[in-house]
Formats: C-alpha cells, structure tokens, sequence
C-alpha cells in the first residue's frame, strides 16, 4: 500500500473510503533498536475516522506498558528514548498525572512503592480493542469487527493449557508484542479468542463477539 491515501475498504470499520497506512501495533511501541528489524509490521488500510485521536491513545499506551511490569532490554531502551523525551514536552505533565491516576501504592512491595492497573484506564484496553481488530483484519477472520464487539482485559487468569496450545501463535516482533487467537465463526456467538503480551510480561486477553448485543449479554452475565 502507498504511502498516500487511496480508496479502499477501511480495515477497522469496513467501509470503502479514503485510507492511509495503519500500523496495528503502534510505532511507537517499537525501540529505536528495532527501527531496521526485518520483521514484517502488521500494517492495514484504515480511515481518518478510524484514525481520529489514535497517536495520543498511543503514546500513553506506551507510557502504561513501560510502567507495567518489571523492566527489561526493551522497555529500557524506550524509557530512556522516547517516553523520556515525551515527558520533556508540553503536554508532558499532563501525560504523567493520566499515569498516575492509574497508581496505588504497594507498602508491600516497599516504601513509596506504586503498582499501575492497566484495566482501570478506559484509553489502554481501547487501545487493546483496536489491535484486536486489526489483527482480525490483518489474518483474515471476521470482519469488519466494531470496538462495541470486542471484549478485552488484563489477564486475570491463565489460560487452559488445552485451549492455548490449539491458538495460533504469532508475534509483530517477539520482544515487542506475542498473540495468540483462536478462529471460532459462530455467527450467533463468540468469533475469536485472544492473547495478547507486551514486551514479555503484561498479558491481555480478548473475546471478539458476533454483536455488540452478544458482548453486553456476556457482560451482564458476568456481573451476575
């Protein structure tokens, strides 16, 4: 696809309009390091709507996931790269109060210690939702899927080792994002399940529904 827009079906909502390059897992997860990594990025045709308010979900997904966790390689090399210096600008103070907002303190873990909870923050696990479509896209499964269709969280649980082995594993480079689906075609019911982790320690999970009237009944079920 070329760089400048082009008409084709928009491969979040379907519809045949005037799209650019989307990259389902955000540039902005990928450290500087990996700028020329062969690793083909997952990339579809989305729409300006699609699009719309995208890059500041992304940077503060970004900040989330380098914070949630135990640090490694990577997320040191983003920290001190690019989270840093969006720290540095003007809407820096903004971004880190948004963070902070997501923080309880851990007297267990030590003085002055936080723990960040990814599932408290409405933004992040939208963020999930949209990679979930676009990966539905990218491998060809039910589509279009609306955000209202899909269902996502922190991993709160593992999962069944039967049920994981029979998912499809695949990365958008290993160190950045591993995911996992599993391709059910129930027009009534659940379409695709999903697994998703983030620089090899924070997990998402993702059920992908026929409806949104499916994801509310499921929903409703389980606050019961």
């Amino acid at each position: 696809m070329a760089h400048k827009p082009e008409w084709a079906d928009c491969g979040l909502c379907g519809e045949h309009r005037l799209t650019t390059r989307e990259h389902v897992v955000p540039k902005s997860l990928y450290a500087p390091t990996r700028s020329n990594s062969r690793f083909q990025r997952i990339i579809i045709a989305a729409c300006k709507d699609c699009n719309n308010g995208s890059a500041d979900d992304d940077a503060h997904f970004r900040f989330v996931l380098t914070l949630a966790g135990d640090t490694n390689s990577t997320v040191d090399e983003l920290w001190s790269g690019k989270v840093r210096r969006a720290l540095a600008e003007k809407d820096g103070r903004r971004r880190a109060l948004d963070v902070f907002a997501l923080m309880r303190p851990a007297p267990d873990v030590g003085p002055d210690r936080h723990r960040i909870y990814p599932a408290d923050d409405p933004r992040v696990l939208r963020s999930v939702r949209k990679i979930i479509r676009g990966l539905s896209r990218h491998h060809r499964l039910n589509y279009p899927i609306r955000d209202d269709q899909v269902l996502a969280d922190v991993q709160r649980l593992p999962i069944a080792d039967d049920l994981f082995a029979a998912m499809e594993h695949r990365s958008a480079e290993p160190d950045v994002l591993e995911y996992a689906y599993l391709h059910l075609d129930d027009p009534e019911g659940l379409l695709s399940q999903w697994w998703l982790r983030f620089f090899k320690r924070t997990s998402f999970t993702g059920l992908a529904y026929a409806s949104e009237a499916k994801r509310q009944e499921v929903v409703r079920s389980m606050a019961g």
